[in-house]
C-alpha cells in the first residue's frame, strides 16, 4: 500500500482504548526527548536534519527523488554497507516530500530495519546497473511492522514540528489580556492542547 505509515497511524488512532492513547503519548514523549538531544536550532531544515544524521552515523546519507508511481510506497530508506539512501516521491508537493523524507529519516534514527515492497520498475530506477529481480529480492527481505511505522510517523511529526517552530518572540510585550488570549490560542492549537 502506498501510505503504510499513514495506515498504521490511522489504525492506532481509531482505537478508542486508553492503552492506545497512552502508548502514543509515551512514544511522543520518547521521540521528543530523543530529538531534543540533537540540540538543532528551531530553524532547521530537512537538509540540516539529514546532514546531522549523516554526521552522527559517520556515513553519507543520500536523498534521491524518483517518480515512484501511485502503486508504490511514497518513500523508502536503504541501509547499505557504506551509506544510507532515502528514495522519495519526486512528483508531489514540497511539503509532502519533506514529510516523506522526515518519516524515512525517522526509521533510520530509530534503528528500524526492513523496507516496503518495491517492484521491478522502481528497482531499475534505483539501481539501473543491477538485475531488478535481484534488487527487489534483496530489498524485500523484511517490512516494517505497525509499531515501527507508528514510531517513525511520530518522530517525523516531531522533526517537522521543530522545523516549523516559530522563533522566540522579541520586541514589545503585549498587554496581559492580549497575552492571555494568545497563550490560550497557542495551547488550543498545540499537540498537547488537552493539557496532557
Amino acid at each position: 500500500m502506498r501510505y503504510s505509515y499513514a495506515r498504521a497511524v490511522i489504525k492506532l488512532l481509531t482505537w478508542r482504548s486508553t492503552g492506545a492513547t497512552r502508548e502514543i503519548r509515551r512514544l511522543l514523549r520518547h521521540c521528543e526527548s530523543r530529538f531534543a538531544e540533537w540540540r538543532l536550532p528551531a530553524s532547521s531544515t530537512i537538509a540540516t536534519v539529514t546532514q546531522e544524521l549523516s554526521r552522527r552515523r559517520g556515513r553519507p546519507l543520500h536523498l534521491i527523488p524518483l517518480a515512484l508511481g501511485a502503486d508504490q510506497p511514497s518513500g523508502l530508506s536503504l541501509t547499505l554497507s557504506t551509506m544510507d539512501v532515502i528514495v522519495y516521491e519526486a512528483e508531489t508537493s514540497r511539503t509532502h516530500q519533506e514529510h516523506i523524507i522526515a518519516h524515512e529519516l525517522a526509521h533510520i534514527m530509530c534503528g528500524h530495519t526492513g523496507i516496503n515492497s518495491i517492484d521491478e520498475n522502481v528497482a531499475r530506477l534505483i539501481f539501473p546497473n543491477l538485475d531488478p529481480g535481484l534488487v527487489r529480492d534483496m530489498l524485500n527481505r523484511a517490512g516494517y511492522g505497525d509499531e515501527h511505522e507508528l514510531e517513525a510517523e511520530i518522530m517525523a511529526s516531531v522533526i517537522l514540528r521543530r522545523m516549523n517552530a516559530r522563533p522566540e518572540r522579541t520586541g514589545p510585550v503585549p498587554p496581559a489580556e492580549v497575552q492571555d488570549v494568545l497563550d490560550r490560542l497557542e495551547k488550543s492549537f498545540s499537540s498537547d492542547g488537552d493539557g496532557s
